[in-house]
């Protein structure tokens, strides 16, 4: 049938206009709106949770704006419709703009004379919260908004208008969304709200004055130094932070660490110590799971909020392991002997180390020198391996923070001599547990997989790591150095080591099981010499706490053996293998077959013990029961060593300015000093000489049966 007439001209200016609308929305569609987009990519509060739910913190924005976002499927129906109800009863049938509304707003308020009722619908709310009015509502300012909302419908669909809508509603009070109004006005999430609190909540919009009830929540601020790590590696990585983060930190066991911090601050308050700092790893995931910044985050008199897992301190001892693992790495073995007598390593400086009780040990054992954290061994070990060498190690450990100080570092780094941070010291300690891979170490809380976020990178051989695993476990191998101290002796398998900056500034303890790594750090912030002495029991508690603790949660396997090492048994001086004359013995880890013990011997019934000659000024020193081999070694010149740099001090007679020199090895009992080629005289026995100091560059040369050593320093 064919329409005519007026019929028929009804019908196509319907269609007509149905095709232009068509048209707009689908032209409104397609052009870009800049202002919607990036209304829609601003930043929200990001609320954090520890790895057990607890809400940590609720991220402010500027000057203290907290808007929460939360998927309109997050948000329970019920509140949804609340606000349709009061403010957009049409909100699904209109296209923006609801025609009806606003012709029965206008009949209302032309019969009362004013205004009594609008006709905004959620949409064009919306509108004005992407393009805020900047002067009073007039008839061309409502006309663009229509036009706005328009758009807006044409782009977003219902569901998302109205979660935009309600994720960005101002409630006044610093409260944007209904989350954070749920949050700052009743203390729960959305899903929490009874329907006489949702009621209320549709109403505060309109006038948050007069309907908001009284805020009583305090947002939490747990962790506060971790979640500043954090929000500083999503800005580091050029990340945003979502709208919801669940770390991998546990709240309570941070809490119970800080309390631990601040108990032994009391205790020690006398010493100096106003910080300290925690931090525990979980060595299969490569999750963190406590960071304690410092004791207490609200202590401005002692700069609370300086966060102590990452300041950068002197370490002391308890960087020793990694050097005596990559010696293990270059052919050191568990059972070689290792000098710990006086000793100078000059080269453009001198440089003398000391043991931390000025006591000297003679010939000691690789692992009792490491256990027991003798100072000469380690820097013989750093001599001997050279600088390049172990800055590449410790590079590899992920010590990000030595290539600032390469060019200022000695053979002090040996001791810790650097500056490092806590952080950095206690990933890299989890290298012997892992096995010798450094994993990746995870802020978020992990799907339980091995190997952290990512995986990690090997450093040592596994062999290398199971054995340093059973030296510092070793509570026997400690005994020289620390006696057997309560706080190691621990019912599970389980590592430590322990250090003091050279001049007390700080104190720092490492621990380890087969599954978490632990480290602490105390001290202060002003730099100043706290208790006076090695004190590393101090901090060594408390990483005990935390490893009772973890270790009940998670258990603490053996550390797994060597696979290609075996255990022999060995002299316990001389560390090669066992004869009938070693007076004592013990079971070490060897690689190949040692040779027979030389040092002991059987003359007449009693046990001699003859040591090889670098030992004779370190024998000549002490009270000495024993003899020295004379041609055991080549002769040497041990001190000074060539290129040694010495300071003439003029306020002091030359008289009392004296080097003495000091020679090992040859094949005679006696030997000659030439110094700039005149003979200063000769020694028997013990070679050593006393030389008077003179500015300038001066060769000297000991002469023993044929065999010549020269050396040359510098006085200044």
């Amino acid at each position: 049938m064919k329409l005519t007439g007026k019929g028929g001209s009804i019908v196509k200016g319907c269609a007509a206009a149905l095709i232009a609308l068509l048209a707009l929305r689908i032209l409104l569609w397609l052009l870009p709106c800049a202002a919607l987009k990036q209304f829609m990519q601003r930043e929200n509060s990001t609320r954090f949770y520890d790895r057990n739910g607890v809400l940590l913190q609720v991220r402010p924005l500027e000057e203290g704006l907290r808007r929460e976002y939360y998927p309109l499927k997050d948000i329970p129906e019920a509140i949804g419709k609340a606000f349709i109800a009061a403010e957009d009863k049409n909100f699904y049938l209109h296209p923006g703009v609801d025609f009806f509304s606003i012709v029965r707003a206008f009949m209302q308020n032309r019969r009362a004379g004013h205004t009594v009722s609008g006709a905004s619908t959620i949409t064009m709310q919306l509108v004005r919260l992407i393009y805020p009015r900047t002067g009073r509502a007039t008839v061309r300012t409502k006309f663009v908004e229509m036009l706005r909302a328009f758009r807006i419908e044409a782009k977003l669909s219902k569901h998302k208008i109205l979660e935009l809508y309600l994720n960005n509603l101002p409630f006044g009070f610093q409260v944007e969304g209904i989350g954070s109004a749920a949050r700052a006005f009743y203390g729960v999430t959305p899903d929490k709200l009874t329907d006489e609190q949702i009621a209320r909540l549709a109403l505060i919009p309109r006038r948050p004055v007069q309907y908001a009830p009284e805020k009583t929540f305090v947002y939490p601020n747990l962790c506060p130094h971790f979640i500043r790590h954090v929000e500083d590696e999503y800005r580091t990585q050029g990340k945003r932070l979502p709208d919801a983060l669940t770390l991998s930190i546990d709240s309570a066991l941070v809490t119970e660490t800080e309390k631990n911090i601040q108990k032994k601050i009391s205790e020690f308050k006398d010493s100096r110590i106003h910080n300290g700092a925690a931090l525990a790893l979980d060595n299969l995931t490569g999750e963190i799971l406590v960071w304690a910044g410092n004791a207490s985050f609200d202590d401005s008199a002692h700069s609370g909020q300086i966060d102590g897992v990452l300041v950068q301190n002197q370490p002391g001892s308890s960087m020793k392991p990694f050097l005596y693992a990559l010696a293990l790495e270059h052919g050191f073995s568990p059972a070689d002997s290792l000098p710990d007598i006086p000793q100078d390593f000059g080269s453009f400086g001198v440089y003398v180390p000391l043991n931390f009780n000025n006591c000297y040990n003679g010939p000691v054992r690789f692992r009792v020198a490491l256990a027991s954290s003798l100072n000469v061994p380690a820097v013989y070990l750093l001599h001997e391996l050279g600088m390049e060498s172990y800055l590449s190690c410790l590079q590899a450990l992920g010590f990000a923070s030595l290539a600032a100080q390469k060019d200022s570092l000695g053979l002090s780094l040996a001791l810790g001599g650097a500056d490092v941070s806590l952080y950095e010291m206690a990933r890299a300690f989890s290298v012997f547990p892992n096995d010798g891979v450094l994993h990746k170490n995870t802020i978020l809380k992990a799907s339980g997989k091995p190997g952290g976020s990512g995986g990690g990178s090997r450093v040592y051989q596994a062999d290398t790591a199971r054995v340093l695993c059973d030296i510092l476990s070793d509570k026997n191998a400690r005994e020289l150095g620390f006696g057997h101290a309560r706080v190691f002796d621990t019912p599970y398998p389980a590592i430590f080591k322990t250090g003091t900056s050279n001049q007390f500034q700080n104190i720092i303890a490492l621990g380890a099981t087969s599954r978490v790594t632990v480290g602490v750090w105390m001290g202060n912030f002003e730099g100043q010499t706290v208790v006076g002495k090695t004190g590393s029991s101090i901090p060594a508690e408390i990483v005990r706490a935390l490893l009772d603790e973890l270790t009940k949660r998670y258990g603490a396997d053996d550390f797994l053996q060597p696979e290609d090492y075996r255990k022999e048994r060995v002299c316990a001086l001389s560390g090669l293998a066992a004869g009938p004359a070693c007076p004592a013995t013990a079971e070490e880890y060897v690689r190949a077959a040692r040779d027979s013990c030389t040092w002991h011997s059987l003359q007449g019934g009693l046990v001699q013990v003859q040591y090889p000659s670098e030992y004779q000024h370190w024998a000549h020193s002490r009270n000495f029961a024993g003899s020295i081999a004379g041609n055991s070694a080549r002769l040497q010149i041990v001190y000074p060593r060539n290129g040694a740099v010495f300071i003439y001090d003029p306020t002091l007679p030359a008289s009392v300015q004296m080097l003495q020199v000091q020679a090992v090895g040859g094949a005679s009992e006696s030997a000659s000093l030439y110094a700039d080629g005149e003979l200063v005289g000769t020694a028997s026995g013990v070679l050593s000489w006393n030389l008077p100091l003179a500015r300038g560059t001066h060769t000297i040369a000991v002469e023993c049966a044929g065999e010549e050593s020269v050396s040359s320093f510098t006085v200044k």
